[in-house]
């Protein structure tokens, strides 16, 4: 869990919130308050994601991706700060364990469906994702399958 705090910022279009990236883990169970910020990637525009009251966000992460061998996408997202109110918004992240190891699950790959990642453990998945840092969107493609 954790909590985002992004303070008024009188000239918004110099600064984000968190850049674009899209979460190492499984699911991502998002409360925001009301100021809008968040923002998600679909077909190359970003859209924002308009505040709903006493409702909660759930992003799909990139464990779900490999485990859907790509059926369900990570979500790539940022947060934008706001000229004139604070922002608040707590993610809950849903993790495996570190020694969990995550592949793409059996039951979707055969001779016509072939895997797109490799098997690994989430300690070494998570390591690689904050050794690249925010800066990147993601680490999904260094885990592809030779043959992907």
């Amino acid at each position: 869990m954790a909590l985002n705090y992004c303070p008024p910022c009188p000239q918004p279009e110099l600064t984000y919130g968190l850049p674009g990236h899209t979460d190492p883990n499984l699911i991502t169970v998002l409360l925001q308050d009301d100021v809008p910020g968040l923002q998600v990637l679909r077909n190359g525009k970003w859209l924002p994601v308009s505040p709903i009251p006493n409702t909660f966000i759930v992003n799909i992460s990139d464990q779900m991706q490999v485990l859907s061998n790509d059926l369900y996408k990570s979500v790539l997202h940022w947060a934008l700060v706001n000229c004139d109110k604070e922002g608040i918004s707590i993610p809950t992240f849903y993790c495996p364990s570190p020694d969990a190891v995550i592949a793409p699950a059996k039951d979707l790959i055969d001779e016509r469906h072939l895997a797109f990642y490799t098997n690994f453990t989430y300690a070494e998945y998570y390591q690689k994702f904050w050794n690249r840092g925010l800066a990147a969107e993601g680490c999904l493609d260094l885990f592809k399958a030779s043959t992907a």
